[in-house]
């Protein structure tokens, strides 16, 4: 479910989710994560570098024959791809096929899986009640859920949004979005019975701190999650495609899933190695099972489109649900207890590319929205192939935007 990489200033690539690579070890599964989220556009380095050096603006065709190299290279079925400056929409495309088996053409209105991506909508619901003087960041959640674990008394709610609870993870296969529990009762029974790791200590990422958050939004509103985010967000920002469902849901126009990792032999599971996923190197397949207990949609369930993602920037642009107070919480890196910044804000991952700081999300290793808020630009790459490495081919579209990103990368 989940996002990747930044070492020497380039942003990364991965095969599985993103944020979400499998534990071997559950403590080192996670640090290994995010190692793997610091270590990428290498994917796009040199060859943008060729598209990028040549013009100081990239101009439309520039940005097509990137993506269709980009497509051709890792196997994409379908894209779509947006890029803003300044509030404006400088690029929308939509590339491919939704259904490769019906040969279905992408458009800018095809609902893609955005997985992981969910969570920055649950944490601007949890905004939208901070603004509203409901909760603060950094009240216990245990006095909003006092059903908790007596262990999870001191996690607070900005713990829950920055991945920094200590608490255990309910998905135990982040990879084939394996899940512990059923329902909640079953999650609090089990997880209640496992260790806690000292909370704030390091950045650990974790699908029960958003389950957590989901239910806050619960007690607090007195709505349905899903309820409270289509009254107070994908309404007001025009989102009409944005809708929640896992593989079993039946979601209209939503595009195919296809992976281009291997599967086991008895063919019921993508298979890891070490821990991480067998990347296929001669064909992709389709996905046939991204499933998640609904208990944990504020984390991951939202399905939504390239016209839904760019009203929802420009919503926040222009601050009609979001303060630029609570936007700038949501983009300032987590203090950790010993002084260093942790890897995310609320719910966003912050990162160095090249010279500049980038605010991202994205889900299920196939899309990804990365921004450079000095530069005001913002790109959206939606796919539907797990193992897309979206992330990097973000970075790529956004370097022919941004000289120094290019500059940086022919060093």
């Amino acid at each position: 479910m989940s996002m990747q990489e930044t070492a020497g200033g380039k942003l990364a690539s991965a095969n599985g989710e993103t944020l979400s690579m499998p534990c071997q070890g559950r403590s080192a599964g996670r640090r290994a994560r995010f190692t793997m989220i610091r270590r990428a556009a290498a994917g796009a380095g040199m060859a943008v570098a060729l598209f990028a050096l040549d013009a100081p603006l990239a101009h439309a065709d520039q940005v097509d024959d990137y993506v269709h190299a980009e497509m051709a290279k890792r196997k994409i079925p379908g894209m779509s791809l947006a890029v803003i400056r300044d509030g404006k929409v400088l690029k929308e495309g939509a590339y491919g096929v939704a259904s490769i088996e019906l040969n279905v053409p992408v458009t800018l209105d095809t609902s893609f899986v955005l997985a992981s991506s969910t969570k920055v909508f649950t944490a601007s619901a949890v905004m939208l009640l901070v603004q509203d003087g409901k909760i603060t960041l950094d009240e216990p959640v245990s006095k909003i859920l006092p059903q908790l674990p007596a262990a999870w008394s001191g996690v607070t709610v900005r713990n829950c949004l920055s991945h920094t609870s200590g608490i255990p993870d309910v998905m135990v296969d982040d990879i084939n979005v394996t899940a512990l529990a059923g329902d909640r009762e079953e999650m609090f029974e089990k997880l209640g019975k496992l260790p806690v790791h000292p909370i704030g200590a390091e950045v650990a990422y974790n699908q029960t701190g958003y389950a957590l958050l989901g239910m806050v939004i619960e007690k607090i509103s007195g709505m349905r999650y899903e309820d409270f985010v289509q009254r107070r967000i994908f309404a007001p920002a025009n989102m009409t495609h944005a809708s929640f469902g896992d593989a079993w849901a039946i979601v209209p126009g939503r595009s195919d899933l296809y992976t281009a990792d291997d599967i086991t032999k008895d063919r019921t599971r993508l298979a890891l190695k070490d821990g991480r996923p067998v990347m296929l190197t001669d064909k992709i397949l389709r996905y046939g099972s991204k499933a998640m207990p609904d208990y944990l949609a504020p984390a991951g369930l939202l399905n939504g489109s390239l016209r839904d993602l760019v009203n929802w920037e420009e919503t926040m642009e222009q601050g009609k649900l979001l303060t630029k107070a609570s936007l700038r919480d949501m983009a300032t890196p987590a203090k950790l207890n010993d002084g260093k910044n942790g890897d995310f804000g609320l719910a966003f991952l912050i990162m160095p590319l090249g010279p500049y700081q980038t605010v991202s999300y994205g889900g299920g290793a196939a899309v990804w929205r990365l921004s450079i808020p000095e530069k005001h630009l913002t790109v959206i790459v939606l796919t539907n192939l797990q193992a897309s490495q979206p992330q990097a081919i973000a970075a790529g579209i956004m370097a022919l935007y941004e000289p120094a990103l290019a500059e940086e990368d022919s060093h």
